[in-house]
């Protein structure tokens, strides 16, 4: 799946999407990067994620920040009980 096609409401390009993703900029627009990983995580399956961001990120991926930038409070909950088994 492209990054783009998670932000079809937004006219970003993949480009711009994946330099945000891989660190190279910090913003894309009004974009940063939390609420990339939370478009990410409420948009695309788990293993699907894991392939995108690595196994190395998902720290990174499930950070509080991230996990508040999350409407849904299912999916907060899922995400928080998937970082604290992670810590184990």
């Amino acid at each position: 799946m492209k990054l783009k096609d998670l932000f079809w409401d937004y006219s970003f390009n993949e480009a711009e999407l994946r330099s945000l993703l891989e660190g190279k900029v910090n913003k894309v627009s009004h974009l940063d990067k939390a609420r990339l990983y939370a478009r990410i995580l409420t948009s695309m399956r788990w293993y699907e994620i894991v392939d995108l961001v690595g196994k190395e990120r998902l720290e990174e991926l499930l950070d509080d920040e991230v996990l508040t930038k999350i409407y849904s409070k299912d999916l907060r909950r899922k995400f928080t009980i998937a970082k604290r088994i992670l810590h184990q």
